[in-house]
């Protein structure tokens, strides 16, 4: 067992409640090294970590919503994630507040297994994106305005509609937009890629679950229609007539200290 303090990484919301629990966390990790996420730090008036610090960090706490979790997975992919719920439904981050003293023991006695979760990897007009913990969303760019799209999936030509835009889920992401749109909840256990279409104009295309091994792209087809790329809720690219965004399954998982039992949660939440 190492005998050096624990790094640990802390990315929340900056509203009243969830900076008080920042700071009972920080006096239940009393003696660890803690790195403050820059907006964060900010907010209580501390000193800011760093993004390589954050990087290199042993674990990262999350404090508020799925959101949340979210953009700590995008500031340090490869940090198991301990995410505490103080947002609504909470499928990603799950550890409750009465629970937090419990995990944290856990977490300084070193003992934590990590569960691993898909991301998919994706691509706009060749240019890499990063990687999506929940979707990657090809949207239309003009709101109140319909994009036209063509889905293939390993080459094969698998919808062809004017919509809103094609929602492109792993099954982690099943439960969020991709289930609002009309997706299946999905066990996360499953490896798949879930393609959704946002309000398909007639005929209307079902979604479609892809085996995980498999290669989806997403063209836009009408000239004066431009389209948006949005990874787990953060505008990315624009692609315009003949755009293209490929998406595969990433070779790097994201990485929990736990997800609570997918079916209780769906019971719920859902």
């Amino acid at each position: 067992m190492r005998s050096e303090n624990l790094r640990i990484g802390i990315i929340a919301r900056h509203d009243a409640t969830a900076l008080g629990m920042v700071r009972r966390v920080m006096r239940l990790l009393k003696g660890q090294e803690i790195i403050l996420e820059p907006g964060l730090a900010k907010a209580l008036k501390k000193r800011p970590g760093t993004l390589p610090d954050l990087r290199n960090a042993d674990a990262v706490i999350t404090v508020g919503g799925d959101g949340t979790v979210l953009l700590a997975q995008q500031l340090a992919p490869n940090v198991t994630i301990f995410g505490i719920n103080l947002g609504g439904r909470g499928f990603l981050a799950d550890i409750e507040p009465n629970e937090v003293q419990t995990y944290l023991n856990v977490l300084l006695g070193r003992g934590f297994k990590h569960i691993e979760r898909q991301m998919l990897a994706g691509s706009a007009n060749g240019k890499q994106l990063p990687h999506a913990l929940n979707d990657v969303v090809v949207s239309s760019a003009n709101p109140g305005k319909t994009v036209d799209l063509k889905v293939t999936i390993d080459g094969n030509t698998a919808m062809d509609v004017r919509c809103d835009g094609v929602i492109l889920a792993t099954t982690t992401g099943s439960t969020a937009y991709a289930y609002a749109a009309g997706g299946p909840a999905i066990d996360p256990r499953i490896d798949a890629i879930l393609v959704v279409p946002i309000c398909p104009a007639h005929p209307t295309p079902h979604p479609i679950v892809a085996p995980a091994e498999s290669r989806v792209a997403v063209e836009t087809t009408h000239p004066r229609r431009d389209a948006l790329v949005v990874v787990d809720g953060i505008p990315r690219a624009n692609i315009k007539n003949c755009g293209r965004v490929e998406v595969k399954k990433s070779g790097a998982p994201a990485r929990f200290c736990r997800c609570a039992e997918f079916y209780r949660k769906t019971r719920e939440k859902l």
